[in-house]
């Protein structure tokens, strides 16, 4: 952790945030604590019970923004949730969800939405992924990938919808402030920072930016999170932004969120972690993102930097790495960034084929992380845990 210190010591007096680096060394490495925060309108009364009711257990607090709303709900009358109101607070819209950003202590802050239900596990997953990456990053569901210049808020982007199944953990540009966990102290955000209301998602993706800090997107099976139906859907940011986004793309580009293809793939070997776990579906994932928005290939020089880094974190992160994959390490990762780059060589089509061959004759269960998860995207069968028979006495 020291060697985080620095810079998230210069981080912290450059945006007036003096208490980070005494919260980060005094933090407790084994805390979960989390407090979820949310916004809600009258009419989503009858889901955000149902929000409510499936967060509750995996809380140590949640905060509910009521915009607007006549009385508080006898649901909300919980010893861990805590309330504040337009009435005393003034109808900050989505902004509201980070209302207790700055008061609160819990290790992690994660922000939700009132029109989503979440499964049993959803914290603990966000939680297990972001610990991979590390306190300076941010991780989702919802996620998207811009150009730059960003030119249209919900146009020439590429989405990862938070309903649909995804294989990758990737970095992203903006992620859906429904969907969102980071941790805390080593963000220091302040509730200030979020400017007109209504653009919460990209005023995050603004914060992540003046920080040089990373947002990555999870993978997930197919409805992990789902929408909850909503008899007004009018009543819907999403459509606010169709509408007129001219607010939004300027605050983007003046904080120069975006992406080209080198800075995805920087963003990956810039943790160690992450490019010892890099697999095929990744950078399948990044080439659809770069792809979908027309972003340039890498050079020459670029993809010596980049092939050299990953199989330094492989072989430095897989220490016991089966001798059968260390001996092709160097092909699977021109390889992977073939797939990452956009520059496919009929090699490749050979080179996947004795890849298959190699994963099998080490065997699923001796396979490192990102092996294994290329077990899976190659369409190979994953073997059925094997069952112990008890001999009768």
């Amino acid at each position: 952790m020291s060697g985080l210190i620095s810079p998230i010591k210069n981080m912290a007096k450059a945006l007036g945030l003096g208490r980070i680096v005494n919260e980060m060394r005094s933090r407790d490495l084994t805390d979960k604590s989390v407090f979820v925060g949310l916004a809600s309108i009258p009419s989503r009364q009858d889901s955000l019970r149902e929000v409510i009711a499936a967060l509750l257990p995996q809380a140590d607090r949640i905060g509910v923004y009521l915009n607007n709303w006549d009385d508080v709900p006898d649901f909300l009358k919980h010893p861990k949730i805590l309330v504040a109101r337009s009435q005393q607070h003034g109808d900050v819209r989505d902004n509201g969800k980070f209302f207790w950003v700055d008061k609160v202590k819990t290790r992690y802050y994660a922000t939700v939405d009132d029109d989503i239900l979440y499964p049993p596990d959803y914290i603990a997953q966000l939680i297990r992924y972001q610990s991979l990456l590390g306190g300076t990053y941010a991780v989702g569901v919802h996620a998207t990938t811009y150009p730059k210049p960003v030119t249209k808020l919900l146009r020439n982007r590429h989405l990862l919808h938070f309903s649909n199944p995804s294989n990758v953990f990737v970095p992203v540009d903006l992620i859906g402030t429904g969907t969102l966990l980071f941790e805390r102290a080593y963000w220091g955000l302040k509730y200030e920072e979020f400017g007109a209301p209504g653009m919460a998602d990209v005023w995050f993706g603004v914060a992540a930016q003046k920080r040089a800090f990373g947002m990555w997107v999870i993978p997930r099976r197919s409805d992990w999170i789902v929408p909850l139906e909503q008899e007004d859907p009018k009543e819907n940011l999403f459509n606010e932004g169709r509408l007129d986004d001219s607010v939004q793309v300027k605050a983007l580009n003046q904080n120069q969120v975006g992406s080209t293809r080198r800075n995805l793939l920087e963003r990956v070997v810039r943790v160690a972690k992450a490019g010892s776990m890099f697999s095929i579906a990744d950078a399948v994932g990044i080439h659809n993102a770069a792809n979908k928005i027309s972003l340039d290939v890498l050079s020459d020089t670029e993809f010596r930097l980049f092939s050299g880094a990953f199989v330094t974190h492989k072989r430095e992160k897989n220490q016991n790495l089966p001798p059968a994959l260390d001996e092709i390490l160097e092909q699977y990762v021109n390889y992977q960034l073939h797939r990452a780059s956009g520059r496919f060589f009929a090699e490749d089509a050979d080179f996947e084929a004795a890849y298959k061959a190699v994963l099998k004759k080490v065997g699923y269960e001796n396979l490192p992380h990102f092996a294994a998860q290329d077990w899976r995207f190659l369409g190979l069968r994953v073997p059925k845990p094997k069952t112990v028979v008890k001999k009768q006495a």
